[in-house]
């Protein structure tokens, strides 16, 4: 394996995605090649920030980037080699099989910039194959937004085990075909592995983003950014994160954010009743209009009437909403406008969910007759089966 110098910002920040890399085996999209990062930086006039992408870069394997100064270099050699393993078996049966499907719909093409992914925790993945073309991903969830390290300053059992925590946490809940809230919030509280942070930025890296800045940020009363400051390894007392990246193919910087919330009724609400007064959170995303929506393995929270507000968000102001069974009821669809297209195959729930099985959603695949979907997501992944329901605001 060849080794390179590497520069010394690395040793200042952890995460970090370093341009001039070596191309990794990326799922679904375009093969990397070496960016001209001044072009990049004079066309958005947002400079990348080298420590975050140095780190970035490493972190998604490319250890060429490593030299002789680098600490705990066979721990990273490790790491890199077997996630690599494991991220070619999920490109292969999920990301390629995704993004080419993506490619022949047209859900992308109407005119939403925004993609707003309740109940996400740390899926960036999907969020990005599924729209990949969106300005801003917003993504919510109850697990913390975590914290930066520096990778210099940790000790080999402690990186060790960081890195395992966070190998697992990446490909156990594909093998599942969906994210398990009380395994991320267990994932997530394992020393260094804090947050969503470390999901996203690694996944960001695989996806061959380019880092421009990381700022946390609180809400003021009507929702708006405030007490925004980028982030560091002292950061603390924030809502959430956002990321500004920009890829090879689109120089434009997009922004990833991410925060932590209870989206029920009672979460949103200072007194949980019907008429109480709305936290920042609730008008922050209130006040998103015209975006597209996206929910996978939801837990079917939306079917219940105290998640009413997130649900009414969704329908209120979403022009494209894509999601499997487990997102919103389709007897809400017709009443707020929307027209519905039926993908895959419904046939049962996992035995957990069996009392949110929709009779009426059965139906529209039996007349429909959908076509199999060519991956396998959501709960029923462990059953060979997968159903969409793309709803298009008329």
């Amino acid at each position: 394996m060849k080794i390179k110098a590497l520069t010394p910002l690395l040793l200042v920040s952890i995460f970090s995605c370093q341009n001039n890399h070596k191309p990794t085996n990326n799922a679904g999209v375009e093969n990397q090649q070496t960016i001209d990062t001044t072009a990049i930086e004079k066309q958005n006039k947002i400079p990348l920030n080298e420590s975050h992408n140095q780190f970035c870069r490493l972190l998604a394997g490319d250890t060429h980037l490593m030299d002789s100064k680098t600490k705990h270099q066979a721990i990273w050699i490790h790491f890199a080699n077997e996630s690599e393993k494991k991220w070619n078996v999920l490109n292969s049966k999920l990301a390629q099989p995704i993004s080419k499907w993506v490619l022949s719909q047209s859900y992308n093409d109407i005119p939403t910039r925004t993609l707003l992914y309740p109940f996400a925790g740390g899926d960036y993945f999907y969020a990005s194959l599924f729209f990949p073309n969106k300005d801003t991903i917003i993504m919510v969830g109850l697990e913390p937004a975590g914290t930066i390290f520096n990778p210099q300053k940790v000790e080999e059992e402690e990186l060790n085990e960081y890195l395992k925590n966070l190998e697992h946490s990446l490909f156990f809940p594909h093998k599942l075909g969906f994210f398990r809230t009380k395994s991320m919030a267990v994932d997530f509280e394992k020393g260094l592995l804090n947050g969503t942070i470390h999901t996203c930025l690694y996944y960001l890296a695989k996806f061959g983003k380019n880092i421009h800045y990381i700022k946390t940020f609180n809400f003021d009363d009507n929702g708006n950014f405030d007490d925004v400051k980028e982030m560091d390894v002292n950061s603390k007392n924030f809502k959430g994160y956002r990321i500004g990246y920009s890829s090879e193919s689109d120089n434009k910087v997009k922004e990833l954010i991410y925060f932590s919330e209870n989206l029920a009724n009672s979460g949103i609400r200072y007194s949980g009743g019907k008429d109480s007064k709305r936290i920042p959170a609730y008008h922050f995303l209130n006040n998103k209009k015209d975006v597209a929506c996206f929910f996978k393995a939801a837990t079917y929270l939306m079917h219940k009437d105290y998640f009413s507000d997130i649900r009414n968000i969704c329908l209120n102001n979403g022009k494209v909403i894509l999601q499997d069974d487990s997102g919103i009821k389709l007897e809400y669809f017709k009443p707020a406008g929307f027209g519905v297209t039926f993908l895959g195959e419904y046939t049962r729930t996992i035995p957990l969910f069996s009392n949110r099985f929709q009779e009426d959603l059965a139906e529209q695949y039996n007349d429909w007759q959908p076509k199999k979907l060519p991956f396998n997501i959501g709960y029923n992944a462990q059953y060979g089966e997968c159903n969409l329901q793309l709803a298009l605001k008329k």
